[in-house]
This record gives structure tokens, C-alpha cells and sequence, in this order.
């Protein structure tokens, strides 16, 4: 449906390779806990995960909050997806009080207890990747770097032989990142754990395309949710953060630039740019774009108009949950 309701999407997420449709394998990783723009970020992954324009292999957590994982894993059993495996920090980590993600996971049916029975972030990364053809995942963080950082400081183990740098080398396609602003500033998921985001950038061993706090705060959504009348775990999320008013679209944005296999500069249907480049994070988290005409890495530029965005972002958040409420009618 996506083909009726949103052609222009649909030629954005098809990629071609020797004439035949690749769907990205994607891992997200999200802080769902401080901003409900992750909990729209899950919905239009399931909306595209349903249109098989993805396929969803794990979600990660680098928030500290015990609710984050059952919430997490309540909205993937609401969507339909339970067994989708999810991994938390067992440590000591940025935490911050949520408005939505205990009563959530008191809410929907989840089969995660304050997180204690969830698997460990990095030993999921490790089967996760180990399990996956050279060069095939797709990793979206929209959140703190914290998981990706001890993922590339892990040592070879019974998952795997290899060190973590060495399977993020040889098993990931490209990072995206909802990290930082563009050309420079200092944004809140790089400097919540600014000591984890500055190592990741400098160390990363594949391709990272960041989109930016510049990006996402003009598409503003989430007030359109209150066309759905019934119950669901997305519109009570926005109702606890903000009496569903609308939110950027930050984590969104992400998604929708994970779910392309693309490498160009400009996407099929020029939603974004790509200014290619270098960055860097200072030990305060701020970061400094420099542009280099054959940089590897790249931060996404709005092309589309913010209206075009809302429309696109809002819709799938929309269809995603109005899909489960009409399967179960």
C-alpha cells in the first residue's frame, strides 16, 4: 500500500543490484525514554517492515531507564513482531525519567520484566552480526552511541572469533546516525555519552551518514495521531509526552534514510542530500563538520519541503497503527 498511498516513498526505497529489489537488514538502536519521537520511529519501521521494504533483525537500547526494553518490546508485540530480540545496557548508564514507557509496558503485553530477562546490547550485536552475510546490515542509531562503543572495544568470544571492530568492518554496510548538527554544534544524543559518541566517530571502521538536529526539528509531527480514535500503544506514547501536540521528526527521518540502500548524493526522490565529509566530536559532544568532495562519511541535507516530510513521516506513523487496528476489527 505503500505504492498507492506514498509513490514517491516507494521509488525511494527500491534499490536496485543487477536488476533485482534488496531490502536493507536493519538493527535499530534507540533511547527510547527522554523524547517520544523514538516511539514514531518504531512505527514507521514496522510500516515499512510490513511493506517488506526492510527486515527488522534486533532493536538495541542505550538508554538506562528499566522500562525502555519493555516498552520497546511491547510496541514489537502490539506491531506484531514479538520475537524481534531486543538488547538493553546492563550497566550503569544515561537514564533519564520517562513520561510513557512504564505505563506502556504496564499497558501491552510484553514478555520483558524492567529488562532484567533482556539479552545483553553488545552479545546481541555479536549474534546478530556473526549471523549475517558479509556486508549486508544496516545499522540506525537514534539514540547515545554507548552500545556501539562497546560493541567495537568487544573482544573475539564463543559468538565469534572476531573482535567487535573486525565484525562491524565485515558485516555492516553503513551506520546511520541521528547524531549532531550540520555544520557544527552540539546536539543531545552526542553529548549525553559524549566520550562513547566521540570514539565511534573517530573509530568507526564502515561508512556513517549522520542527519542532524537542523533536519528534523522543521518536520513536526504527532497531532495527526488523533485521527485514530482507538486505543494503541503510539498514540498514548505522544498523549503521556505531549497531549498528543506535534514533536520533530528526528528519529523518523532516520529510519526513512536507513531503509535505502543508496550511496549517491541525492536520494530517487531528492528527500535528502548527502554532503559528503568528515566530523568530529569534541569531549563535550559538540561536533564539527568538514566538508571533502571524497569523504566516506556524509550528513543528510533536507531536499523536500517540510510539508512533503510531515506528510510522508506522519502518514506511515498513521498506517502503520491503523493496519493492526483494522486486522484485529
Amino acid at each position: 500500500m505503500i505504492q498507492r498511498f506514498y509513490p514517491f516513498l516507494f521509488l525511494l526505497l527500491v534499490t536496485s543490484v543487477q536488476g533485482q529489489q534488496v531490502s536493507p537488514r536493519v538493527i535499530l538502536d534507540t533511547d527510547i525514554s527522554s523524547d517520544v519521537d523514538d516511539v514514531g520511529a518504531v512505527a514507521v519501521l514496522h510500516a515499512l517492515a510490513g511493506q517488506g521494504k526492510v527486515y527488522i533483525l534486533a532493536m538495541m537500547v542505550s538508554s538506562g531507564d528499566p522500562w525502555s526494553g519493555p516498552c520497546l518490546d511491547a510496541l514489537n508485540t502490539w506491531f506484531g513482531r514479538p520475537d524481534i530480540p531486543i538488547g538493553v545496557i546492563k550497566k550503569p548508564t544515561v537514564t533519564h525519567e520517562s513520561k510513557y514507557t512504564k505505563e506502556i509496558a504496564s499497558t501491552y503485553p510484553n514478555d520483558l520484566q524492567k529488562g532484567e530477562n533482556a539479552l545483553d546490547a553488545v552479545e546481541l550485536y555479536r549474534q546478530v552480526l556473526s549471523s549475517q552475510p558479509d556486508g549486508s546490515v544496516t545499522i540506525v542509531t537514534v539514540g547515545y552511541l554507548t552500545n556501539l562503543k562497546d560493541l567495537l572495544n568487544s573482544d573475539p568470544d564463543s559468538i565469534s572469533p572476531l573482535s567487535g571492530a573486525e565484525l562491524v568492518r565485515n558485516k555492516v554496510q553503513r551506520l546511520v546516525c541521528m547524531g549532531g548538527k550540520y555544520p557544527q554544534g552540539r546536539e543531545w544524543n552526542l553529548f549525553q555519552d559524549s566520550s562513547a559518541s566521540s570514539e565511534v566517530v573517530a573509530t568507526w571502521p564502515r561508512p556513517i551518514t549522520y542527519i542532524g538536529y537542523e533536519a528534523g526539528l522543521p518536520v513536526k509531527t504527532g497531532s495527526g495521531l488523533k485521527r485514530i480514535l482507538e486505543p494503541n500503544p503510539v498514540n498514548r506514547s505522544y498523549e503521556l509526552y505531549n497531549n498528543l501536540s506535534d514533536r520533530p521528526s528526528w528519529d523518523q527521518l532516520a529510519v526513512l534514510l536507513g531503509a535505502t540502500n543508496h550511496d549517491s548524493r541525492r536520494d530517487n526522490e531528492s528527500l535528502f542530500e548527502i554532503i559528503r565529509g568528515l566530523n568530529n566530536v569534541a569531549h563535550d559532544g559538540s561536533n564539527r563538520w568538514r566538508n571533502m568532495a571524497d569523504g566516506r562519511d556524509g550528513y543528510a541535507a533536507l531536499l523536500a519541503s517540510e510539508t512533503k516530510l510531515k506528510t510522508l513521516v506522519e502518514g506511515m506513523m498513521i498506517e502503520a497503527v491503523q493496519q493492526v487496528l483494522s486486522s484485529r476489527r
